[in-house]
């Protein structure tokens, strides 16, 4: 049986993969069933990264970068190992047993990325992960963006930020629903 604290952080896992699927289905901006959103994140085909980072508060970093992989059906030590690792790959390897409520803006946000890139997934999708930071730590998190990319990942981010969206090979723009320019490096 298990204990309080263990009960509740069950509810949370479940409570994180509603948030996750809520904001999917409205950000992909068409609709998509919450079961297909549960089937790509829960085999790791997508990663997502939200502006506002949708950290659970009453977890650690660690744990929230093991929620995907919970889903995906991993050990407890398997899920701790890889989210260590991802957690260590945007530098926060130091942070893991912190709340997020004692991390910055940009350190939060890299906690998210660390929880989309922890299964490996083919794809990131990151809405707007810059905008909710200052300047500095907006160029870091593109830049780890970009290495992410660098290493394989497809990365599509969105952004309403002109100098971050010249940094990109590819730049699809978008207005009022309709594609009106795409641009190639």
């Amino acid at each position: 049986m298990a204990k309080w604290g263990q009960m509740d952080k069950v509810i949370l896992y479940e409570e994180a993969q509603e948030i996750m699927c809520r904001t999917a289905c409205q950000w992909a901006g068409i609709p998509v069933q919450e079961d297909e959103v549960k089937r790509l994140t829960k085999n790791q085909t997508i990663g997502f990264v939200f502006q506002n980072f949708n950290l659970l508060t009453k977890l650690t970093a660690i744990e929230n970068v093991e929620l995907p992989l919970i889903y995906a059906g991993l050990s407890t030590k398997a899920r701790r190992e890889q989210a260590l690792e991802a957690l260590n790959q945007v530098g926060l390897k130091d942070w893991a047993e912190h709340m997020p409520t004692q991390l910055s803006g940009g350190q939060q946000q890299r906690v998210a990325i660390a929880r989309a890139l922890v299964g490996k997934p083919s794809i990131i999708l990151a809405d707007e992960p810059t905008g909710a930071l200052d300047s500095k730590t907006g160029q870091e998190i593109i830049q780890v963006m970009k290495e992410l990319n660098e290493m394989g990942s497809t990365v599509i981010l969105i952004t309403h930020d002109s100098i971050i969206a010249k940094k990109a090979k590819r730049m699809v723009r978008i207005q009022d629903g309709r594609l009106i320019e795409k641009v190639f490096d």
